[in-house]
């Protein structure tokens, strides 16, 4: 939800370069987040109780194969869970047969030719693909059409509040929580109908990314923050951060799992986030024989197989000509030693062309990108992973490798963690700067022993944090209250009904886009 004086933390347009310098990232604030979201868990799973009936829920917006996993998690804990595509996705890497897939994809974002291309791979979950298509709902309003076409294409405020005709009344009886006004009055957002009119059907949903049609269905719902979607579009000026803005607003809980989300919420005024680690299918990823790594070991020779299995890139990842050059340091150093990326990024040819010129081909190779089932193969038969050295925070792919048991070298503001883990710091690697990855990588390629006692470490701590266990009954636990419409106490004591601080709102006026 929103604080009363929520408008005055917004100045349009505006983006986030550098959450983690958020001013309220401090100590004191985290750790208040995480105490105040212990009491919520604490609320819903009382009011979920020891035996709960089956949650119709939808899970919306595949990014990362997220949902896919969670939903499937959800349904093995008694849910009964389907999951919705994003439409106007149409790579394959969101396509839930991605996860089960045990091969290599070069067109990352032809989901189409990849379905085609593989047919008859088992998925775990119910799927739709909701059709991009709101036609019925734009003719069932064809009045208000042609006045939109009168005024130049700016509808008046006061059409939407005239009596609809017959067939919108159709529509109101066949769907009635579904918000017509806003998916008509925001101009292009009709097509968002089909799917929130299969959302409404939930009891309660869970989104990504794109929380609209969530928010058109009106049913209850929670969101999941993916990056860019509080960082960059609702700061937006325009209809997308409008909508953006209130579908983040009206959600029961903005599910966090990274400290610097709370940084944006207080940006836009946002109170309804609750911290929620990352539910991993610890039984799924979990340690075991590779097969690859025979593979490889006869395709490019070497001893140590490094694996990156985040996109190349430098802005988000790191994958800076500094980092690179520490790495083909090292490479040249060890020559037992194989850097193994996944060809995607806008930075993979380069990182090719630059390990050729230093006659390094043979070290620093690059894979095509392979479906989630190979991935676990490949996690399975190197012997570290890299992760990302720009924000500090990790995403999934530094949760799948811990859940394998391999050491992972990234950056970590362990300072932020700290309080939101209440001192249980995820024991990677830290380095930032291309010396300390080229430190941290030298301690683990010349010890095999070092290498299996920290990705035994890091293992056991994604299962105390992260394991399905504890973090699937939270989730359904929060949404059964998000279904039910149940109210928490009001003495909670959550951090971000604090009113703003001078220095946030200095922050927050460096935050526009000028």
């Amino acid at each position: 939800m929103m604080t009363p004086d929520s408008g005055s933390a917004i100045a349009l347009p505006q983006a986030d370069s550098t959450p983690w310098a958020h001013p309220f990232l401090t100590a004191d604030h985290i750790r208040r987040f995480r105490e105040y979201s212990e009491r919520v868990w604490a609320v819903a799973q009382a009011h979920r109780g020891p035996v709960a009936r089956p949650l119709q829920c939808g899970f919306s917006v595949n990014m990362a194969q997220n949902m896919y996993k969670w939903a499937k998690l959800a349904n093995k804990y008694g849910a009964d869970a389907t999951l919705y595509l994003n439409p106007q996705d149409t790579s394959a890497l969101s396509r839930p047969e991605w996860e089960e897939f045990d091969g290599d994809c070069a067109d990352l974002f032809d989901g189409e030719r990849f379905v085609r291309d593989h047919p008859g791979i088992e998925v775990g979950v119910r799927f739709v693909s909701p059709p991009n298509d709101g036609n019925e709902l734009w003719d069932a309003y064809v009045w208000q059409r042609r006045l939109h076409a009168a005024a130049g294409g700016v509808l008046p405020a006061w059409a939407t509040l005239m009596l609809p005709l017959p067939a919108a009344l159709r529509l109101r009886a066949r769907s009635p929580t579904v918000r017509h006004q806003p998916l008509l009055s925001l101009p292009g957002f009709f097509p968002y109908f089909s799917w929130a009119e299969r959302l409404s059907r939930h009891e309660v949903n869970y989104i990504a990314s794109t929380p609209f049609p969530a928010y058109a269905s009106g049913k209850p719902y929670c969101i999941f923050s993916v990056g860019g979607d509080l960082q960059f579009d609702c700061g937006r000026a325009d209809d997308l951060g409008r909508a953006m803005r209130m579908a983040f607003g009206a959600a029961r809980f903005i599910l966090v799992s990274n400290p610097h989300t709370l940084g944006h919420c207080r940006r836009f005024g946002l109170t309804n986030a609750v911290y929620l680690p990352y539910p991993m299918d610890s039984d799924v990823y979990c340690p075991g024989q590779g097969q690859a790594r025979a593979e490889w070991t006869a395709r490019f020779g070497g001893e140590v197989f490094v694996l990156s299995t985040a996109r190349v890139d430098s802005g988000v990842k790191g994958q800076t000509s500094d980092v690179q050059e520490a790495l083909f340091r090292l490479a040249e150093e060890r020559p037992a030693v194989r850097f193994m990326f996944l060809g995607w990024g806008v930075h993979v040819e380069e990182l090719q062309q630059r390990a050729a010129a230093r006659g390094l081909a043979g070290r620093i190779i690059v894979l095509p990108p392979v479906g989630k089932t190979r991935l676990i193969d490949y996690y399975r038969s190197c012997d570290v992973v890299l992760d990302q050295f720009v924000y500090g925070y990790f995403g999934a792919t530094a949760l799948e490798a811990a859940s394998i048991g391999k050491p992972v070298v990234m950056k970590l503001r362990a300072d932020q963690y700290a309080r939101l883990y209440r001192n249980d710091v995820a024991p990677v690697e830290q380095a930032g700067t291309p010396e300390e990855i080229r430190g941290a990588l030298l301690a683990l390629v010349d010890s095999a022993e070092y290498r299996a006692d920290r990705g035994r470490q890091l293992r056991e701590w994604l299962l105390r944090n992260h394991g399905e266990q504890k973090t699937v009954p939270l989730l359904l636990a929060l949404l059964q209250i998000a279904a039910d419409d149940a109210m928490l106490p009001p003495d909670l004591d959550n951090p971000l009904d604090d009113p703003l601080s001078a220095d946030e709102r200095r922050y927050h006026e460096q935050c526009r886009l000028l």
